[in-house]
């Protein structure tokens, strides 16, 4: 089966969109058309849209909240499964050594279960304050600030392998997570369950207020982005200052233009294509690496296809 008769084959049995502008489900507001994208609500639509792309041979791209994702402006190929309608009511419970545990979907933006947390007086994710995105993408990209990660407040998670779509529970012993990645080949994360310390409500206001107004005063908040765009090469040197002292504040390709607030950042000031983004980033990497010998890695994920579409 070719792929357009396996999209096809998908069009008929479930209730999907056609040729939507990817740019609508990333907060870059940048990417072509996916061939089909579909938005499950529950892991019952989930699997099946999952095993009939499987059986009709349709690639299959998942995508949580978008804040971390640059699509190609020929698009995705094939089926996207966006993952926000994935979330049901965030769930706490007793855990061991004196800990709340918070169980979530995978779905459930990372924003809603902050606030849940200063609601609730629990502790531990105040470094989360103003990160967008899911709870499955923050998990995936192991979220955070340059001195820690939400890897720390893991217990368990939901996975789904798939391959045979089963679906298996792994705790954090289990689980491999490096700067800004979780190792997690051919899995798709369906539920978080952290690991949270009570405190008092006040107190975890206060410090997640704090954070959050350092954000705003720190980073272009205000402007599509992907949030920061390259890792930084160790704990000693950030890439915002790399780009700053090497003078590419302010620096530009069409629409696309490094942030004056924060370095580290690619922001979309109009209509910047994907091109002209990947394009600024190569002059980035390119004017780092000739000053100071360093080649910068992207943290942005970017996604797509280059070419034509495969008949």
């Amino acid at each position: 089966m070719n792929l357009q008769s396996g999209i096809q084959k998908i069009k008929k049995a479930f209730q999907v969109s056609a040729d939507v502008p990817m740019k609508q489900y990333t907060r870059f507001k940048v990417g072509g058309p996916a061939d089909l994208l579909a938005l499950p609500e529950n892991r019952q639509e989930l699997l099946a849209i999952l095993a009939a792309a499987k059986n009709a041979s349709v690639p299959v791209t998942v995508v949580g909240g978008g804040s971390n994702l640059l699509v190609s402006d020929q698009g995705i190929r094939g089926l996207v499964v966006v993952t926000t309608h994935l979330a049901s009511e965030i769930r706490s419970e007793k855990g061991p050594d004196s800990t709340i545990l918070v169980c979530t979907d995978a779905g459930e933006r990372l924003s809603a279960v902050c606030r849940y947390t200063v609601a609730h007086g629990l502790t531990g994710l105040e470094f989360c304050a103003g990160i967008p995105g899911t709870m499955g993408g923050a998990v995936m990209m192991n979220a955070g600030t340059a001195s820690q990660g939400i890897c720390k407040k893991i217990h368990c998670l939901d996975i789904l392998d798939l391959d045979t779509l089963a679906v298996k529970t792994v705790t954090k012993q289990d689980l491999v997570f490096t700067y800004r990645r979780l190792e997690l080949t051919n899995h798709l994360i369906l539920g978080t369950v952290l690991a949270l310390i009570p405190g008092d409500p006040e107190t975890v206001k206060k410090s997640f207020d704090i954070n959050m107004k350092h954000k705003q005063n720190t980073q272009p908040m205000n402007l599509p982005s992907a949030g920061c765009f390259f890792k930084n090469p160790d704990p000693e040197s950030s890439a915002g200052k790399l780009i700053q002292d090497a003078g590419l504040k302010g620096a530009f390709c069409g629409d696309a233009r490094v942030s004056e607030i924060h370095a580290n950042y690619i922001v979309n000031c109009g209509s910047a294509t994907c091109q002209e983004i990947l394009a600024l980033a190569t002059r980035i990497q390119k004017t780092v690496f000739d000053r100071y010998g360093i080649m910068l890695e992207t943290e942005v994920q970017v996604t797509g296809n280059r070419g034509e579409k495969n008949e």
